[in-house]
């Protein structure tokens, strides 16, 4: 049939598909008026139909209109592929086979698919849920809180955002189980380089501890940190560090020491706390600062002259501290009336702004200060450097010198407390107070010759002397 007679169709046309006995193209306009086209094959006892789409000059896309030339095409090849199947009811039985087939095979696919999904979900919840570097350092922090002090917490706290956080935030943000001793040396070198080589040591000894932590902490029965880290090593444990050992013999001589006292107040950069906070330590026989810088008003009694302070020495941290029973000369008494002035309305002695008590680094910035100024020379020649904590061994060796007893110099600065000490003292800290008075009569009386004050002794009250305290409390 011509073109114009398949577009014309009225009711029925057909024509015949290749060659005679190869079924017939057939066309059968619609109540619609659309023409649908099929392969048609009849045979002695059958005759079947298969659509093959609408007839259409312009076939639309996304529809089944095909023009007369896609329909011939589309009748022959089925035409050819009946023949080989040796029918159309075998080959639509073929096609049937291929369709369900295709439907499993569609199916498969599609739950392949999805089980990849799911695979790559179960992946990424996985690593959600692994830590990064910062992650671990805070579980850690966390885990020293029940046995470190507030301050060792706090301290960790600092070095994380000072050393870590701040300075390496890329390093920080990656998988705990990535970090390799490369990454360590970042954070360490800059410590190192900057001449704080101590401090580059008790980094390294945090990071160890920290990835120690790691390594054991999802075994732990009852974490409630959900953060997994994976770790197979511990990169921290891989880097060495050269031991500098800050000095432990330096103490400062007499002059030294008087101009230290006698400046330390008129210093930038020093605020007049800090500067009390000095000479308080020297004061009382050279405590440990640590000790004293986390002592409330609480803790003083000034009518009585004893401050109490807690010691916390080892990894027994708060469950191995003991209470130790300072007496207070009159001098020291007369520095904490000053503090008083200032911070009387905080919870803190030692405080700048009240709402925390000193860092442990700020007296060591303090005395750099201190040694950077005007002051530290004497005759014109610098004074040599020294740390907070060689106030402690000044005081120590001040009163050896003037014939202080070792063992009421260790009773006092609450030195080596074993043995009869131990057993004698730990539990009642008011046991020793006595003895602790005498050595602190005898310190004071040798400081006021080291500051070059009147050394007659009657003028050096005894704190035997002083009032009891009277029933209103602090004074």
């Amino acid at each position: 049939m011509t073109e114009m007679e398949a577009y014309a169709v009225k009711t029925r046309q057909s024509e015949p598909v290749g060659s005679r006995g190869k079924g017939t193209l057939l066309l059968e306009r619609k109540a619609s008026g659309a023409i649908q086209a099929y392969y048609r094959e009849r045979t002695s006892d059958s005759d079947k139909r298969l659509p093959l789409g609408t007839l259409a000059k312009k076939p639309r896309v996304g529809t089944d209109e095909q023009s007369l030339d896609g329909i011939r095409g589309e009748a022959l090849r089925i035409s050819v592929e009946a023949a080989a199947a040796g029918g159309i009811a075998k080959y639509l039985e073929h096609i049937s086979v291929q369709q369900v087939a295709a439907a499993a095979s569609r199916a498969a696919t599609a739950a392949l698919e999805e089980a990849e999904r799911l695979e790559r979900f179960r992946l990424a919840e996985i690593e959600a849920a692994r830590g990064s570097f910062h992650d671990l350092f805070l579980d850690y922090i966390e885990s020293r809180r029940v046995k470190a002090t507030p301050g060792v917490v706090k301290e960790l706290e600092r070095l994380l955002k000072t050393n870590m956080q701040e300075p390496h935030p890329e390093v920080m943000r990656m998988k705990a189980r990535d970090i390799r001793a490369d990454h360590i040396l970042t954070i360490l070198n800059p410590i190192w380089e900057r001449g704080s080589k101590v401090q580059a040591d008790r980094m390294r000894s945090f990071l160890v501890a920290a990835f120690n932590h790691g390594l054991t902490a999802e075994s732990v029965v009852g974490r409630s940190n959900a953060k997994t880290y994976s770790l197979e090593i511990n990169p921290a444990a891989m880097v060495k560090v050269d031991k500098v050992s800050a000095p432990v013999e330096r103490a400062l001589s007499d002059a030294e020491l008087k101009q230290f006292w006698e400046t330390v107040q008129s210093t930038g950069g020093i605020g007049p706390v800090m500067a009390l906070l000095f000479k308080f330590v020297i004061s009382t026989g050279g405590q440990r600062i640590k000790n004293l810088i986390e002592t409330t008003w609480g803790d003083y009694d000034l009518d009585a002259g004893t401050v109490l302070l807690i010691h916390r020495k080892g990894r027994g941290g708060q469950t191995m501290s003991r209470p130790h029973l300072v007496p207070l000369s009159d001098r020291a008494i007369a520095i904490m009336r000053q503090v008083r002035e200032i911070n009387g309305d905080h919870p803190w002695p030692w405080t700048t702004h009240g709402k925390q008590p000193f860092v442990i680094s700020s007296p060591t910035h303090a005395v750099a200060d201190w040694l950077d100024s005007k002051h530290a020379l004497i005759a014109g020649a610098k004074i040599p450097t020294f740390s907070p904590r060689d106030l402690r061994r000044t005081c120590t060796q001040l009163m050896q010198k003037h014939g202080v007893d070792d063992r009421l110099s260790d009773l006092l600065q609450a030195h080596g407390q074993t043995g009869v000490v131990s057993r004698h003292y730990r539990n009642n800290p008011e046991a020793a107070l006595p003895e602790k008075r005498k050595a602190i009569e005898l310190f004071d009386r040798a400081l006021a010759k080291a500051l070059g004050e009147v050394t007659d002794t009657g003028n050096v009250l005894s704190i035997s002397r002083r009032k009891k305290k009277n029933p209103d409390g602090m004074s």
